[in-house]
């Protein structure tokens, strides 16, 4: 799986998390927003906590997918 697809993956699920809980698709921008920060939050505690346990390839690939998701 690329970042790119990781990213899509992670704002996919809180996308349809947070839609299914509550969102209204006249919303459609605030679960967005929601969404993305949730994939961020999620992949930059796992960058800042993490990162002594994963090889150095892996803390790229999850850099690349922060990368990813901040242009979503």
């Amino acid at each position: 799986m690329t970042p790119k697809e990781k990213s899509k993956e992670l704002f996919n699920y809180y996308h349809n998390l947070i839609q299914n809980i509550g969102g209204d698709y006249g919303q459609e921008i605030l679960v967005s927003i929601l969404a993305k920060e949730c994939s961020l939050f999620l992949v930059r505690e796992m960058l800042k906590n993490k990162w002594k346990y994963i090889e150095y390839s892996s803390y790229y690939f999850w850099e690349q997918v922060e990368y990813e998701i901040e242009k979503l």
